[in-house]
């Protein structure tokens, strides 16, 4: 009976030790971008010259560096209208992780999660 107190005892402290480590801590979102599209129109999201998403009305993702030919940081990030090419939005990204909304035709992003509205119902078309 005392070993088995003791073997629970010393796999008890093995996870706290595990758990207070600077190794075994995580961060809290990954270094991403993500992408949300709240009753806006279909656009492209591209970095530099790539096209890394088409984005349709309430739709979103994530884009990570290195994954389907995404570059590294930094990113000079555009979010255009794919119907007519309207630039809707442009920014330079060195850090992640960060979130871009666009709620219609209002972009922003983030380097926290955003919350609400909904946004306005899809255009039709």
């Amino acid at each position: 009976m005392r070993s088995r107190k003791q073997l629970a005892i010393a796999v008890l402290c093995g996870v706290l030790v595990a758990c207070a480590s600077p190794s075994a801590t995580l961060p809290a979102f990954p270094a991403v971008l993500n992408y949300d599209s709240r009753g806006a129109p279909r656009t492209i999201l591209e970095i530099g010259t790539i096209e890394v998403a088409h984005v349709g009305c309430n739709d979103g993702g994530v884009v990570t560096p290195g994954k389907l030919g995404v570059p590294p940081l930094p990113w000079d990030l555009r979010l255009v209208g794919e119907d007519d090419g309207r630039l809707l939005f442009s920014s330079r990204v060195t850090e992640l992780p960060q979130w871009l909304v666009l709620i219609g035709d209002s972009p922003m992003i983030s380097s926290t999660p955003v919350a609400g509205p909904a946004g306005p119902p899809c255009p039709s078309g």
